[in-house]
């Protein structure tokens, strides 16, 4: 309309994260990785050790 050239978006095909399961499935994920980490001694590393 305003006289440039305009391309069009080629429709993005819905991936694993897109759909409800990978959704669901990240979050699992994410949660289990969170619990490891907090009782991971990686935590205990971080903590200050008065004395």
């Amino acid at each position: 309309m305003n006289g440039f050239p305009t391309q069009e978006k080629p429709a993005a095909e819905p991936g694993f994260f897109s759909t409800p399961i990978g959704k669901i499935g990240l979050n699992v994920v994410l949660f289990v990785a969170g619990i490891a980490l907090i009782q991971s001694p990686v935590m205990d590393m971080m903590v200050p050790q008065f004395d």
